[in-house]
């Protein structure tokens, strides 16, 4: 009985062992997952800029030839470093 209750003992042992690996794991890769959450969110802020970006620049030059005119100062989108747009004049 003894022996039994002894192999009982090891094998749960064993198994809390493999549960705290198993669980290190799933913390690791949680933690891979939450970064890669967070780079996507921001790659879809970029992304919704750029296409704001691309309608304004669209709309800019479609008035300008319904208009006849030619962009004699064009205006040069910049982008900063942390994803922003900027416009500033060609001089």
């Amino acid at each position: 009985m003894k022996g039994i209750i002894s192999r009982l003992m090891s094998v749960e042992e064993e198994l809390k062992k493999d549960h705290a690996e198993m669980q290190a794991a799933v913390d690791s890769k949680q933690k891979i997952i939450d970064a890669q959450e967070k780079r996507i969110a921001s790659l879809d802020a970029a992304n919704a800029r750029l296409m704001s970006a691309l309608t304004q620049l669209k709309e800019r030059y479609s008035m300008q030839a319904r208009n006849g005119i030619s962009p004699t100062n064009p205006t040069k989108l910049q982008i900063t470093e942390n994803g922003e747009f900027r416009n500033s004049s060609s001089c």
